[in-house]
Protein backbone atom coordinates (compact mmCIF):
# COMPACT_ATOMS: atom_id res chain seq x y z
CA UNK A 1 0.00 0.00 0.00
CA UNK A 2 1.24 3.48 -0.88
CA UNK A 3 0.25 6.46 1.28
CA UNK A 4 1.32 10.05 1.80
CA UNK A 5 0.72 12.75 4.38
CA UNK A 6 -2.16 14.08 2.29
CA UNK A 7 -3.88 10.71 1.91
CA UNK A 8 -3.45 9.85 5.61
CA UNK A 9 -4.79 13.24 6.63
CA UNK A 10 -7.73 12.83 4.25
CA UNK A 11 -8.55 9.40 5.66
CA UNK A 12 -8.39 10.59 9.27
CA UNK A 13 -10.59 13.57 8.40
CA UNK A 14 -13.16 11.52 6.47
CA UNK A 15 -12.67 7.91 5.31
CA UNK A 16 -15.45 8.32 2.71
CA UNK A 17 -13.65 11.25 1.09
CA UNK A 18 -10.46 9.16 1.00
CA UNK A 19 -12.34 6.49 -0.93
CA UNK A 20 -13.80 8.95 -3.42
CA UNK A 21 -10.45 10.67 -3.96
CA UNK A 22 -7.84 7.91 -3.72
CA UNK A 23 -9.66 4.63 -4.27
CA UNK A 24 -12.26 5.67 -6.85
CA UNK A 25 -9.99 8.41 -8.24
CA UNK A 26 -12.90 10.73 -8.95
CA UNK A 27 -11.82 13.97 -10.63
CA UNK A 28 -11.62 17.12 -8.54
CA UNK A 29 -12.05 20.72 -9.60
CA UNK A 30 -9.26 23.31 -9.30
CA UNK A 31 -9.81 26.17 -6.88
CA UNK A 32 -8.30 29.62 -6.40
CA UNK A 33 -6.82 28.65 -3.02
CA UNK A 34 -5.06 25.57 -4.43
CA UNK A 35 -3.79 27.41 -7.51
CA UNK A 36 -2.54 30.32 -5.40
CA UNK A 37 -0.73 28.04 -2.95
CA UNK A 38 0.83 26.01 -5.75
CA UNK A 39 2.06 29.18 -7.46
CA UNK A 40 3.74 30.51 -4.31
CA UNK A 41 5.41 27.15 -3.66
CA UNK A 42 6.80 27.06 -7.20
CA UNK A 43 8.07 30.64 -7.02
CA UNK A 44 9.85 30.04 -3.70
CA UNK A 45 11.41 26.87 -5.10
CA UNK A 46 12.97 28.98 -7.89
CA UNK A 47 13.96 31.68 -5.38
CA UNK A 48 16.03 29.21 -3.34
CA UNK A 49 17.33 27.09 -6.25
CA UNK A 50 20.55 29.02 -6.83
CA UNK A 51 24.14 27.74 -6.77
CA UNK A 52 25.42 30.88 -5.02
CA UNK A 53 24.44 32.29 -1.60
CA UNK A 54 23.09 35.54 -3.03
CA UNK A 55 19.34 36.12 -3.06
CA UNK A 56 17.56 37.05 -6.28
CA UNK A 57 16.24 40.60 -6.37
CA UNK A 58 12.61 41.31 -5.63
CA UNK A 59 11.96 42.02 -9.30
CA UNK A 60 13.45 38.64 -10.18
CA UNK A 61 11.17 37.01 -7.61
CA UNK A 62 8.16 38.71 -9.23
CA UNK A 63 9.26 37.35 -12.60
CA UNK A 64 9.58 33.87 -11.11
CA UNK A 65 6.02 34.09 -9.79
CA UNK A 66 4.67 35.10 -13.20
CA UNK A 67 6.67 32.36 -14.91
CA UNK A 68 5.18 29.59 -12.75
CA UNK A 69 1.75 31.12 -12.13
CA UNK A 70 -1.03 28.50 -12.15
CA UNK A 71 -4.02 29.95 -14.01
CA UNK A 72 -6.54 27.15 -13.56
CA UNK A 73 -9.19 27.51 -10.87
CA UNK A 74 -10.08 31.20 -11.01
CA UNK A 75 -13.64 32.24 -11.78
CA UNK A 76 -12.62 35.29 -13.82
CA UNK A 77 -9.65 37.28 -15.05
CA UNK A 78 -10.40 39.88 -12.39
CA UNK A 79 -10.23 37.27 -9.61
CA UNK A 80 -6.96 35.94 -11.02
CA UNK A 81 -5.53 39.48 -11.19
CA UNK A 82 -6.40 40.10 -7.52
CA UNK A 83 -4.74 36.85 -6.46
CA UNK A 84 -1.62 37.63 -8.50
CA UNK A 85 -1.37 41.07 -6.90
CA UNK A 86 -1.81 39.49 -3.48
CA UNK A 87 0.94 36.99 -4.33
CA UNK A 88 3.31 39.87 -5.10
CA UNK A 89 2.62 41.42 -1.69
CA UNK A 90 3.24 38.08 0.04
CA UNK A 91 6.53 37.56 -1.79
CA UNK A 92 7.64 41.14 -1.12
CA UNK A 93 7.35 40.48 2.60
CA UNK A 94 9.11 37.12 2.21
CA UNK A 95 11.95 38.85 0.36
CA UNK A 96 12.29 41.49 3.10
CA UNK A 97 12.44 38.80 5.78
CA UNK A 98 14.79 36.33 4.04
CA UNK A 99 17.00 37.99 1.40
CA UNK A 100 19.63 39.29 3.82
CA UNK A 101 20.28 35.88 5.44
CA UNK A 102 19.91 33.93 2.20
CA UNK A 103 21.72 30.57 2.19
CA UNK A 104 21.87 27.63 -0.18
CA UNK A 105 19.46 24.98 1.15
CA UNK A 106 20.63 21.51 2.07
CA UNK A 107 17.63 20.12 0.17
CA UNK A 108 14.87 21.63 -1.93
CA UNK A 109 11.61 20.06 -3.14
CA UNK A 110 13.01 16.69 -2.07
CA UNK A 111 10.82 13.74 -3.04
CA UNK A 112 11.10 10.70 -0.81
CA UNK A 113 9.63 7.24 -0.42
CA UNK A 114 10.24 5.25 2.75
CA UNK A 115 8.77 2.05 4.15
CA UNK A 116 6.84 2.34 7.41
CA UNK A 117 5.15 -0.73 8.91
CA UNK A 118 4.85 -2.32 5.45
CA UNK A 119 3.49 0.90 3.90
CA UNK A 120 5.26 2.90 1.18
CA UNK A 121 5.12 6.44 2.51
CA UNK A 122 5.91 9.19 0.02
CA UNK A 123 6.07 12.96 0.15
CA UNK A 124 7.88 16.15 -0.83
CA UNK A 125 9.87 18.27 1.62
CA UNK A 126 9.71 21.94 0.60
CA UNK A 127 13.10 22.85 2.04
CA UNK A 128 15.75 21.75 4.50
CA UNK A 129 18.34 24.26 5.77
CA UNK A 130 21.59 23.89 7.62
CA UNK A 131 21.40 25.72 10.92
CA UNK A 132 24.46 27.93 11.62
CA UNK A 133 26.59 26.07 14.13
CA UNK A 134 25.29 22.65 13.10
CA UNK A 135 22.03 20.82 12.75
CA UNK A 136 19.20 20.96 10.25
CA UNK A 137 15.79 22.61 9.98
CA UNK A 138 12.93 21.36 7.82
CA UNK A 139 10.70 24.13 6.47
CA UNK A 140 7.22 23.69 5.02
CA UNK A 141 5.34 26.60 3.47
CA UNK A 142 1.71 27.24 4.38
CA UNK A 143 -0.71 29.70 2.77
CA UNK A 144 -3.42 29.69 5.44
CA UNK A 145 -4.19 33.11 6.87
CA UNK A 146 -4.46 32.20 10.53
CA UNK A 147 -1.81 30.73 12.77
CA UNK A 148 -2.88 27.44 14.39
CA UNK A 149 -2.72 26.83 18.14
CA UNK A 150 0.71 25.79 19.41
CA UNK A 151 -0.50 22.31 20.39
CA UNK A 152 -1.64 21.65 16.82
CA UNK A 153 1.83 22.44 15.49
CA UNK A 154 3.39 20.20 18.12
CA UNK A 155 1.36 17.26 16.84
CA UNK A 156 1.26 18.23 13.14
CA UNK A 157 1.22 15.04 11.07
CA UNK A 158 3.08 16.46 8.10
CA UNK A 159 6.06 17.63 10.16
CA UNK A 160 6.19 14.25 11.91
CA UNK A 161 6.30 12.49 8.54
CA UNK A 162 9.09 14.78 7.33
CA UNK A 163 11.12 14.19 10.49
CA UNK A 164 10.78 10.43 10.02
CA UNK A 165 11.79 10.75 6.36
CA UNK A 166 14.91 12.73 7.31
CA UNK A 167 15.99 10.03 9.76
CA UNK A 168 15.32 7.23 7.27
CA UNK A 169 16.79 8.88 4.14
CA UNK A 170 19.66 10.99 5.49
CA UNK A 171 20.20 9.45 8.92
CA UNK A 172 19.82 12.83 10.65
CA UNK A 173 17.60 14.12 13.44
CA UNK A 174 16.32 17.59 12.44
CA UNK A 175 16.75 20.09 15.26
CA UNK A 176 13.74 22.15 14.14
CA UNK A 177 10.57 21.50 12.20
CA UNK A 178 9.06 24.74 10.95
CA UNK A 179 5.76 25.73 9.39
CA UNK A 180 6.32 28.99 7.52
CA UNK A 181 3.00 30.81 7.22
CA UNK A 182 3.52 33.03 4.18
CA UNK A 183 0.48 35.29 4.46
CA UNK A 184 1.14 36.57 7.99
CA UNK A 185 4.87 36.06 7.38
CA UNK A 186 5.47 34.10 10.58
CA UNK A 187 7.22 30.87 11.50
CA UNK A 188 6.12 28.29 14.05
CA UNK A 189 8.74 25.70 14.99
CA UNK A 190 8.57 22.46 16.92
CA UNK A 191 10.50 19.23 17.52
CA UNK A 192 9.79 15.50 17.60
CA UNK A 193 11.02 12.82 19.99
CA UNK A 194 11.68 9.14 19.35
CA UNK A 195 8.41 8.45 21.16
CA UNK A 196 6.59 10.75 18.74
CA UNK A 197 8.02 8.78 15.81
CA UNK A 198 6.95 5.47 17.35
CA UNK A 199 3.43 6.88 17.72
CA UNK A 200 3.54 8.01 14.08
CA UNK A 201 4.45 4.50 12.92
CA UNK A 202 1.50 3.05 14.85
CA UNK A 203 -0.77 5.73 13.44
CA UNK A 204 0.23 4.93 9.86
CA UNK A 205 -0.21 1.21 10.49
CA UNK A 206 -3.75 1.73 11.86
CA UNK A 207 -4.76 3.83 8.84
CA UNK A 208 -3.38 1.19 6.47
CA UNK A 209 -5.21 -1.59 8.32
CA UNK A 210 -8.49 0.29 8.22
CA UNK A 211 -8.13 1.00 4.50
CA UNK A 212 -7.33 -2.65 3.79
CA UNK A 213 -10.42 -3.65 5.79
CA UNK A 214 -12.64 -1.38 3.67
CA UNK A 215 -13.53 1.03 6.49
CA UNK A 216 -14.74 4.01 4.46
CA UNK A 217 -17.58 5.41 6.56
CA UNK A 218 -18.36 9.14 6.22
CA UNK A 219 -17.31 11.37 9.08
CA UNK A 220 -18.87 14.73 9.85
CA UNK A 221 -16.14 17.38 10.09
CA UNK A 222 -15.64 21.15 9.69
CA UNK A 223 -14.65 20.75 6.02
CA UNK A 224 -17.91 19.08 4.96
CA UNK A 225 -19.41 22.34 3.68
CA UNK A 226 -16.53 22.69 1.20
CA UNK A 227 -16.36 19.05 0.08
CA UNK A 228 -16.92 18.50 -3.63
CA UNK A 229 -18.07 14.91 -3.07
CA UNK A 230 -21.26 15.88 -1.23
CA UNK A 231 -23.53 14.42 -3.93
CA UNK A 232 -21.99 10.99 -3.30
CA UNK A 233 -21.88 11.23 0.49
CA UNK A 234 -24.51 9.48 2.63
CA UNK A 235 -24.44 12.44 5.01
CA UNK A 236 -25.85 14.70 2.27
CA UNK A 237 -28.11 12.21 0.49
CA UNK A 238 -31.38 13.79 1.61
CA UNK A 239 -30.24 17.28 0.66
CA UNK A 240 -29.70 16.36 -2.97
CA UNK A 241 -32.72 14.08 -3.20
CA UNK A 242 -34.86 17.11 -2.34
CA UNK A 243 -33.67 18.87 -5.51
CA UNK A 244 -35.85 16.48 -7.56
CA UNK A 245 -38.80 16.77 -5.18
CA UNK A 246 -38.79 16.20 -1.45
CA UNK A 247 -39.23 12.43 -0.85
CA UNK A 248 -40.52 13.02 2.69
CA UNK A 249 -42.08 16.49 3.04
CA UNK A 250 -43.71 15.58 6.36
CA UNK A 251 -40.31 14.73 7.85
CA UNK A 252 -38.84 17.93 6.46
CA UNK A 253 -41.53 19.84 8.34
CA UNK A 254 -40.68 17.90 11.50
CA UNK A 255 -36.98 18.73 11.09
CA UNK A 256 -37.86 22.41 10.58
CA UNK A 257 -39.87 22.39 13.80
CA UNK A 258 -37.03 20.64 15.64
CA UNK A 259 -34.54 23.25 14.40
CA UNK A 260 -36.79 26.08 15.57
CA UNK A 261 -37.19 24.53 19.02
CA UNK A 262 -33.46 23.91 19.34
CA UNK A 263 -32.72 27.55 18.58
CA UNK A 264 -35.37 28.72 21.04
CA UNK A 265 -33.89 26.31 23.58
CA UNK A 266 -30.49 27.94 23.20
CA UNK A 267 -31.96 31.28 24.20
CA UNK A 268 -33.83 29.71 27.13
CA UNK A 269 -30.70 27.98 28.50
CA UNK A 270 -28.60 31.08 27.97
CA UNK A 271 -31.04 33.11 30.05
CA UNK A 272 -31.22 30.33 32.67
CA UNK A 273 -27.43 30.49 33.05
CA UNK A 274 -27.55 34.26 33.49
CA UNK A 275 -30.29 34.06 36.12
CA UNK A 276 -28.59 31.16 37.92
CA UNK A 277 -25.40 33.19 38.25
CA UNK A 278 -27.35 36.09 39.80
CA UNK A 279 -29.18 33.79 42.22
CA UNK A 280 -25.97 32.03 43.32
CA UNK A 281 -24.22 35.36 43.81
CA UNK A 282 -27.08 36.72 45.93
CA UNK A 283 -27.22 33.54 48.04
CA UNK A 284 -23.47 33.67 48.55
CA UNK A 285 -23.54 37.31 49.64
CA UNK A 286 -26.50 37.04 52.04
CA UNK A 287 -26.17 33.48 53.30
CA UNK A 288 -29.32 32.10 51.69
CA UNK A 289 -29.63 28.50 50.48
CA UNK A 290 -33.08 28.94 48.94
CA UNK A 291 -34.91 31.91 47.43
CA UNK A 292 -38.69 31.88 47.03
CA UNK A 293 -40.70 33.23 44.16
CA UNK A 294 -44.48 33.44 43.80
CA UNK A 295 -44.77 29.94 42.33
CA UNK A 296 -41.82 27.91 43.65
CA UNK A 297 -38.27 28.37 44.82
CA UNK A 298 -34.69 28.36 43.61
CA UNK A 299 -32.37 26.15 45.64
CA UNK A 300 -28.67 26.88 45.80
CA UNK A 301 -27.22 23.38 45.42
CA UNK A 302 -23.49 23.85 45.54
CA UNK A 303 -21.75 20.90 43.92
CA UNK A 304 -19.14 19.04 45.94
CA UNK A 305 -16.17 18.63 43.61
CA UNK A 306 -13.88 15.66 44.20
CA UNK A 307 -10.44 15.94 42.66
CA UNK A 308 -8.74 12.83 41.29
CA UNK A 309 -7.61 10.75 44.30
CA UNK A 310 -4.69 8.37 44.64
CA UNK A 311 -6.22 5.19 43.11
CA UNK A 312 -4.08 2.84 45.24
CA UNK A 313 -5.03 4.59 48.50
CA UNK A 314 -8.68 4.85 47.43
CA UNK A 315 -8.81 1.12 46.72
CA UNK A 316 -7.35 0.35 50.15
CA UNK A 317 -10.16 2.35 51.73
CA UNK A 318 -13.12 1.16 49.66
CA UNK A 319 -12.31 -2.49 48.89
CA UNK A 320 -12.67 -3.76 52.51
CA UNK A 321 -16.12 -2.16 52.54
CA UNK A 322 -17.16 -3.82 49.28
CA UNK A 323 -17.46 -0.43 47.61
CA UNK A 324 -14.50 -0.47 45.21
CA UNK A 325 -16.52 -1.79 42.26
CA UNK A 326 -19.00 1.06 42.65
CA UNK A 327 -16.43 3.62 41.48
CA UNK A 328 -15.27 1.54 38.51
CA UNK A 329 -17.15 2.11 35.28
CA UNK A 330 -16.69 2.56 31.54
CA UNK A 331 -17.51 6.05 30.35
CA UNK A 332 -19.81 5.50 27.34
CA UNK A 333 -19.07 8.97 26.03
CA UNK A 334 -15.32 8.42 26.03
CA UNK A 335 -15.78 4.97 24.49
CA UNK A 336 -17.89 6.51 21.74
CA UNK A 337 -15.27 9.20 21.14
CA UNK A 338 -12.58 6.52 20.89
CA UNK A 339 -14.55 4.60 18.27
CA UNK A 340 -15.40 7.79 16.39
CA UNK A 341 -11.73 8.85 16.36
CA UNK A 342 -10.93 6.13 13.78
CA UNK A 343 -7.74 5.50 15.75
CA UNK A 344 -8.52 1.85 16.52
CA UNK A 345 -7.34 -1.05 14.34
CA UNK A 346 -10.36 -2.50 12.53
CA UNK A 347 -10.36 -5.79 14.45
CA UNK A 348 -10.28 -3.92 17.78
CA UNK A 349 -13.17 -1.67 16.75
CA UNK A 350 -15.19 -4.65 15.54
CA UNK A 351 -14.48 -6.53 18.78
CA UNK A 352 -15.72 -3.61 20.88
CA UNK A 353 -18.88 -3.19 18.83
CA UNK A 354 -19.67 -6.90 19.04
CA UNK A 355 -18.61 -7.47 22.64
CA UNK A 356 -20.67 -9.48 25.14
CA UNK A 357 -21.83 -6.26 26.77
CA UNK A 358 -23.37 -5.36 23.39
CA UNK A 359 -22.08 -1.86 22.79
CA UNK A 360 -24.82 -0.05 20.92
CA UNK A 361 -24.37 3.01 18.76
CA UNK A 362 -27.14 5.59 19.07
CA UNK A 363 -28.23 8.51 16.96
CA UNK A 364 -27.28 11.85 18.49
CA UNK A 365 -29.01 14.81 16.87
CA UNK A 366 -27.06 18.04 16.71
CA UNK A 367 -28.15 21.28 15.13
CA UNK A 368 -25.87 22.46 12.35
CA UNK A 369 -26.53 25.88 10.95
CA UNK A 370 -27.37 26.20 7.29
CA UNK A 371 -24.42 25.53 4.97
CA UNK A 372 -22.90 28.33 2.92
CA UNK A 373 -25.50 30.03 0.77
CA UNK A 374 -23.43 29.73 -2.41
CA UNK A 375 -21.60 26.64 -3.52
Amino acid sequence: MRLSYSSINTYETCPAKFKFQYEDRLPSSPSPALAFGDSLHRALNLFHARPVPVAPSLEELYEMLEAVWVREGYASEEEERLYLEHGRHVLAQYHRDNARDYRIPAALEFRFTIEVEGVELSGVIDRMDRIPGGGYEIVDYKTSRRLPPRERVDRDLQLSVYHLAATEVWGIEPERLTLYFLLPGQRMSTVRSSGDLDALRRRIAVVAERIAAGKFEPRQNPLCDWCEYQRLCPLFRHRYEREDGDPAPRMTAIVDEWIELKRRGREVYRRLDELSALIHAFCEEHGYRRLFGTDGSAVDRRPQHVTAPDPVRLRQILEPLGLWEKVLSVDPGKLGDLIESRALPPEVEDAILSSREEVRTQFALHLRERERASR
